[in-house]
């Protein structure tokens, strides 16, 4: 595939900021959906081609696709900002010039796809968008994204980096570590990024248990964006990831969290099921946390919770013009995702650098097609830079994320493509 058939990505742009930003759009006519196309005339400064049949497939931005796209857009900047373990480039595109720094991320784990197309449709249409309240964003913040953190994991189509020098996983599992060894079930393969920054290094299990071994990070991966977040000292770092197929479980309060992740909350299970049970809830479209290290500063803390009910409040919100609903019958419900306290996960780690910290997981296959779950990425992305340009971020009652219904039990659909 070539890059002139990736136009798409500048239609998706303007599609997905349509509902996000029309509330203030100041000369900037939404004209609605028709006929399978949204968005007005002059939504994307001339380009408004949008083939949503194209949009379906299954196309991935290879590497060299997506460094020529990150450079075809106008008023971006693209830079190098380290290389991955096999030595290819990591690559950040920024826009705007205003004085707070925002970050977004993507891809740490190289099997999980469509965050980056959703995060590149979002950035385009903050560089391309000529409204009121894109110009605020553009002139109030700058807004960096890195969204194929894991290059070589894309390339090998696993969760991992790649490193032939990687031990096997051992002494951990997801929400905590005694020796730190993060990495594929057998030795060679790589590590988990996601699992890699630490503030400091020497607090790490992997350096307490091996100082002489690895007294070093060992992953550039995240060496690479923590160095780039610490330089520009980021307001706030969204990282996208995608989980599987999950249902809402209304009942689910975080205040009983723990007690789910002890195995002592859950529904009971009977055979034959009660002829009058209704059965299960919706399907979750996406799963939201924040940082809940103990140690995480109260600011940083509420800043995120902030984050995540604005990003839950935008993408869960029923209208005319809420792109999510596009070619689909279903309405997108979002979660809290039942992630723990490890300090080196991503939404920790940054979160005890003192800055806001979101982890955003979009579900796979029974979200319906690959254009939805696109859009679902970049309606997210773009609630959150707007509502910190506008000051609306501010507002929101830190407390409100404890209203958001929990994940619960995992299904598999047969049939759906889990992209």
């Amino acid at each position: 595939m070539t890059i002139e058939r990736r136009k798409f990505l500048g239609a998706l742009g303007g599609l997905a900021g349509a509902s996000v930003f029309s509330s203030q759009a100041s000369g900037h006519e939404n004209k609605g959906k028709s006929d399978g196309q949204t968005g007005g005339p002059d939504a994307l400064d001339g380009d408004s081609e949008y083939n949503p049949d194209f949009l379906r497939n299954d196309d991935l931005l290879d590497n060299n696709e997506l460094k020529e796209l990150l450079q075809s857009i106008k008023n971006v900047s693209v830079t190098k900002i380290g290389e991955s373990n096999q030595g290819r480039p990591l690559w950040e595109a920024s826009i705007g010039s205003g004085s707070t720094d925002v970050m977004v991320i993507a891809q740490q784990h190289g099997d999980e796809f469509i965050m980056a197309e959703g995060t590149i449709a979002a950035l385009h249409y903050l560089a391309c968008a000529d409204t009121a309240a894109v110009r605020k964003v553009r002139n109030k913040l700058t807004v960096h994204l890195i969204p194929r953190v894991n290059p070589d994991g894309f390339v090998a189509r696993q969760r991992y980096n790649v490193d032939t020098d990687a031990p096997a996983a051992a002494g951990a599992d997801i929400f905590g570590a005694d020796i730190g060894i993060f990495a594929a079930d057998t030795p060679f393969v790589g590590w988990d990024i996601n699992r890699y920054h630490w503030p400091d290094w020497e607090d790490s299990d992997l350096y307490q248990s091996y100082p002489e071994k690895f007294p070093e990070n060992p992953v550039p991966e995240a060496v690479a964006v923590d160095s780039r977040v610490e330089d520009l000292d980021s307001e706030w770092i969204i990282d996208f990831h995608r989980q599987g197929e999950y249902i809402v479980d209304e009942d689910l309060k975080f205040v009983d969290r723990q007690q789910y992740l002890d195995g002592e909350l859950g529904e009971e299970e009977t055979y034959p099921p009660d002829p009058n049970d209704p059965g299960a809830g919706n399907i979750v479209t996406s799963s939201l946390f924040w940082p809940i290290n103990e140690d995480v500063p109260e600011d940083a803390r509420n800043l995120s919770k902030q984050l995540v009910y604005t990003m839950y409040d935008e993408i869960t919100t029923e209208s005319d013009t809420d792109v999510l609903t596009v070619g689909d019958e279903h309405d997108p419900d979002s979660t809290w995702y039942p992630g723990g306290t490890y300090a080196g996960i991503a939404r920790n780690g940054f979160g005890l650098r003192g800055m806001g910290s979101v982890l955003f997981e979009v579900s796979a296959g029974t979200l319906g097609n690959r254009l939805y779950r696109v859009q679902h990425v970049a309606e997210a992305f773009l609630a959150a830079v707007k509502a910190t340009a506008d000051g609306s971020l501010t507002d929101v009652d830190p407390s409100k994320v404890e209203k958001i219904p929990g994940r619960g039990s995992s299904v598999t659909v047969e049939g759906e493509a889990d992209i």
